[in-house]
């Protein structure tokens, strides 16, 4: 019994010692992209960099074929609500993602959030496809 209490003292002063932060699992972020060859290295060792940097987070690449076919697993999944938090769309694919319903427009995203953008800070070639003009 006395064995018994102890390890739940010691359970007890771990939880209030130690952030409950510290044993959460990260939160991960699914990507999917369509880069290979060495572009796929760059892109590993990026989210490689990234997730080595912090452990609140862990992004997952995922190459999913070339960039129509990127697209078309990233609208297949939303439809069935098994969509990446994240999906590379080349810019040719742009009005065919707006068309799907699939996407969840940046300046909404960060709107919602609450966040501030300065968005005079952006090129406009860059900016037609974040935010609504």
């Amino acid at each position: 019994m006395k064995l018994t209490r102890w390890s739940l003292l010691l359970i007890i002063a771990l939880y209030f010692i130690f952030p409950v932060s510290v044993f959460a699992e990260p939160t991960t972020i699914d990507f999917w992209h369509a880069m290979r060859g060495p572009r796929g290295e760059v892109v590993d060792k990026m989210i490689g960099d990234f997730n080595a940097s912090q452990s609140e987070y862990k992004v997952v690449g995922t190459n999913k074929g070339n960039y129509d076919e990127v697209m078309n697993a990233g609208v297949a999944a939303f439809r069935a609500k098994k969509q990446p938090h994240i999906l590379q769309v080349f810019e040719v694919g742009t009005q065919t993602m707006m068309l799907s319903g699939a996407i969840y427009p940046v300046f909404t995203l960060m709107k919602d959030a609450g966040i501030e953008v300065d968005w005079s800070r952006y090129l406009q070639a860059v900016l037609s496809y974040y935010y609504e003009c």
